[in-house]
């Protein structure tokens, strides 16, 4: 099955160029489902490709010996069947290194009814808002970059990071001479894979005796404010949540035989973000905190921290460039541990050949290995610097 999604994607890869040169743009879907007299259904999608390439370690996927398991594919939905009413739907698959490995998944099935501009109602499987570009990950023409800051938005994580199962409220209240705020508060449950990226740190992190089997979807409630200043184009934003009781479960193999542990913990996240878009310039800034809280006895906190800084400067509609510097700690107690941090600065090159397609390439120089995670693929580690080539090309329609 696997097999044959992995030829699917590579034929959309190959029609993609075919269809430019039958029609000058591709555009959505419109087609009439519901009669002639029913709302349009608008039909959206991408398909992106990479490659990784990088001189010391295998980092996200084998890249020392360079990777193309770099892609990401999906097909969205969407339709207004009354006023102030909005149904939309997305299915996704990416293959990042060992994480994702082609499944098909409901990345967001949501129904949402906005009242006024105040007060809107979201509910289904929803995008969660932490940040500029947890919820928009997937849109590539919305950045510069073909790797976000990976402590932050880490491209093996998707299936935890982006969506959870229940509802939100929503709106923006205005502050006469001082802008605006605009408010999401959600609350549901984060249901991670077993082939996303949690499930690929955890089973790294655990010694070989013991097999991950299981991860237990987790209530998770939380909310980001955006304050809109009156300055045109700045804003800033704090986000917070909280994941009670998440939890997996695992096999030890002992001489008595195998035991099965449940480890349970308490994660709270924060998140403070700044944004100034002027003239042709894009300026970002964004700290975010994760505390973990083991819920058993004798087990220590862990407190991580990532911070980045961008900017990045549009020359003409084709040609942009850009450029961040991001570091992660894993543990904040431990800064000097190459082990437990990773220092990145890297530039970006974006041309748009068209508005329906997008080629950048990327280059980073990093210290540290806090975020390799592909630990089996990495016995020697050290604070060396190292270097990372990313490329990517996306289509959409």
């Amino acid at each position: 099955m696997k097999e044959k999604i992995k030829w699917r994607l590579f034929s959309i890869l190959l029609l993609a160029p075919l269809a430019a040169i039958t029609d000058a743009r591709l555009q959505a879907a419109d087609l009439k489902l519901f009669g002639t007299n029913g709302p349009p259904v608008d039909f959206h999608g991408f398909v992106s490709q990479g490659f990784l390439y990088s001189s010391a370690y295998n980092y996200l996927g084998e890249s020392s010996r360079g990777s193309f398991k770099f892609t990401e594919a999906a097909l969205n939905a969407s339709f207004n069947p009354m006023p102030r009413t909005r149904i939309s739907a997305q299915a996704f698959t990416y293959d990042v290194g060992e994480a994702g490995k082609y499944d098909v998944v409901l990345d967001y099935a949501q129904a949402e009814y906005t009242f006024n501009d105040y007060f809107g109602i979201r509910a289904g499987r929803i995008r969660r808002p932490q940040g500029i570009y947890n919820d928009i990950q997937d849109v590539d023409v919305a950045r510069t970059f073909v790797l976000l800051p990976q402590g932050m938005y880490d491209a093996r994580w998707r299936d935890f990071y982006v969506s959870l199962d229940g509802g939100e409220f929503f709106g923006t209240i205005p502050l006469k001479q001082s802008g605006n705020l605009s408010y999401e508060i959600y609350a549901g449950i984060v249901r991670p894979s077993m082939d996303g990226g949690l499930a690929l740190q955890l089973q790294n992190s655990l010694p070989p005796f013991i097999h991950l089997d299981s991860i237990t979807p987790a209530a998770m409630f939380g909310g980001q404010l955006w304050w809109n200043t009156p300055i045109d184009g700045l804003r800033f934003g704090v986000t917070g949540g909280f994941i009670s009781a998440a939890s997996f479960v695992s096999t030890i193999q002992t001489p008595g035989g195998p035991i099965h542990p449940d480890n349970r913990d308490d994660v709270a996240i924060q998140q403070y973000s700044a944004e100034y878009l002027w003239r042709a310039w894009t300026f970002q800034s964004e700290l975010y905190f994760t505390d973990i809280r083991p819920e058993a006895a004798g087990m220590s906190d862990t407190h991580a921290l990532t911070w980045y800084a961008s900017a990045a400067y549009r020359f003409n509609k084709w040609f942009e460039a850009g450029g961040y510097y991001t570091e992660y700690y894993g543990d904040t107690t431990q800064p000097d541990n190459s082990l437990l941090y990773q220092k990145d600065a890297a530039l970006a090159l974006r041309f748009d050949a068209t508005d329906w397609w997008t080629f950048k390439i990327e280059g980073h120089y990093i210290r540290g290995t806090g975020l390799l995670q592909d630990n089996p693929d990495n016995p020697v580690q050290n604070d060396n610097g190292w270097w990372l080539l990313a490329v990517k090309t996306t289509f959409s329609f």
